[in-house]
């Protein structure tokens, strides 16, 4: 399938594409890492002490384990409508899933880090 930055021919890649796919990616990675840093805040302020240990454990298998599990649905994807259309189709899933959880979880929204337990 021919997206915009082109086909697997190196001669037919559309470079403005590309620039605009390493722009996206890297502030994807920033923005990964500041939800990083407040995740581990919150977990670490909004948790009591007896059950810290165990969150963080849980924290650390999802954290490391997420990713894998996206790895094999893209993955399966590209097999089926290839590459650049499963890149497509699983960033809009997740945007959709985001838009899905803001609207149903307002409580995370109106996080107050001076009061994280409320």
């Amino acid at each position: 399938m021919l997206l915009l930055a082109g086909e697997t021919d190196p001669d037919t890649v559309v470079v403005w594409a590309l620039v605009a796919a390493i722009v996206v990616l890297a502030v994807a990675g920033a923005a990964d890492s500041v939800s990083s840093i407040f995740r581990q805040t919150i977990l670490q302020a909004a948790t009591p002490d007896a059950m810290r240990g165990r969150l963080q454990g849980v924290f650390v298998v999802v954290v490391a384990g997420g990713p894998r599990l996206g790895d094999v649905v893209v993955g399966a994807q590209a097999s089926w409508f290839g590459e650049g259309a499963a890149a497509v189709i699983g960033g809009c899933l997740c945007l959709l899933v985001v838009a899905a959880l803001a609207v149903t979880h307002r409580r995370f929204l109106a996080y107050d880090g001076a009061n994280p337990t409320a």
